[in-house]
């Protein structure tokens, strides 16, 4: 089954039209500071961070600061510490006096074990581990891009859980996954309020009305997707400069005419499901369009934009049906009186 988000949560999408307040979200005050010994690997780690889709030059960007253990830092100034530790070293006695300071300050920390690539059994990991309870702590090499990928990532992003663009924003390593996330959320929202409204369209006399609204709702929505991807990529963060770009990026018009085509009148004739997909895969479309535009100043073409579409039909009847199982599911746990899964 599809991973179904907070659709609660998710809805308050529908009611975001203060541009201002994305804007001020994602150009708050951000820095890391990573403490660590010397040779536990600080400039390796910050090197991945700094690089991804979209880099720019080093000069123009340094959001991170790496402290000796030795140094006083100014723990008020950071918006994260990553606590470094080389996880080839036998003990890190020295480290648990300086965690206990960090935690007073009430700054999300990190415990990250570095160089785990060097352990021939890493189960002394896990059972150092626990000294370090009450934080976050990984495993990580930090020359292979693709651990500090599955395992720090998820972590920094679940710790900025709906802040997630001034990540992405500071960071190039987050703007693919922080990209990839909102643009499944909004594919989620939109098909689920496509279904919402497809359940009234059984109605046929509503059916006109509610595809018109459904067509300002669901455009509303992918724009402030947009918005965030290109505030994710540290564009321009006025919307008058950028919003007018990517709309001629990804020529919603075109895709538009062709999804209008297929919304008007689908419910009454087949059912929910295929407006759903539609929703679901119109929204994908062009949110790929825009990551490639902003991650490679790729331009994609008419032919392209279809293909992508197409192709998220197929998703997107998964969605659809995953949903309507969903609410069908509730309903009946309300008729019997059980309690609603959250």
């Amino acid at each position: 089954m599809p991973r179904l988000p907070d659709l609660a949560n998710g809805f308050k999408t529908l009611r975001e039209v203060d541009l201002k307040a994305i804007r001020n979200q994602a150009e708050e005050p951000f820095h890391i500071a990573i403490v660590g010994d010397a040779g536990a690997g600080k400039s390796t780690l910050i090197n991945q961070l700094l690089s991804g889709p979209s880099t720019p030059e080093p000069a123009l960007l340094r959001p991170i600061s790496e402290h000796q253990l030795n140094q006083e830092i100014f723990v008020q100034a950071y918006s994260l510490v990553i606590l470094l530790l080389d996880a080839s070293q036998s003990s890190h006695l020295t480290e648990r006096p300086i965690l206990d300071k960090l935690r007073s300050y009430h700054v999300p920390i990190i415990i990250c074990y570095n160089k785990i690539d060097l352990l021939q059994n890493t189960q002394a990991v896990s059972n150092d581990s626990l000294r370090w309870l009450g934080s976050d702590v990984i495993a990580i090499s930090a020359t292979d891009r693709d651990t500090v990928f599955q395992k720090l990532v998820p972590v920094m992003m679940r710790i900025y859980k709906g802040r997630e663009i001034v990540l992405a924003r500071h960071l190039p390593m987050l703007r693919e996954p922080v990209s990839r996330k909102l643009i499944e959320d909004t594919c989620f929202i939109n098909a689920a309020y496509s279904l919402a409204s497809g359940l009234a369209e059984m109605n046929i006399l509503l059916t006109v009305p509610f595809n018109v609204a459904d067509m300002v709702v669901l455009t509303k929505n992918q724009t402030l997707m947009a918005y965030k991807i290109a505030l994710a990529f540290d564009l321009p963060s006025d919307w008058r400069q950028t919003i007018p770009k990517l709309t001629a990026v990804v020529g919603t018009g075109f895709l538009w005419r062709i999804i209008a085509r297929q919304l008007v009148g689908l419910v009454p004739v087949v059912g929910v499901v295929p407006k759903v997909a539609v929703a679901y895969a119109g929204t994908y479309a062009i949110g790929q369009a825009i990551y490639r535009w902003c991650a490679n100043n790729e331009k994609v073409s008419p032919q392209t934009l279809r293909a992508m579409y197409s192709k998220a039909l197929v998703r997107g009847r998964e969605v659809a049906r995953s949903i309507l199982s969903r609410r069908r599911n509730n309903r009946q746990d309300v008729i019997a009186g059980n309690p609603i899964p959250k």
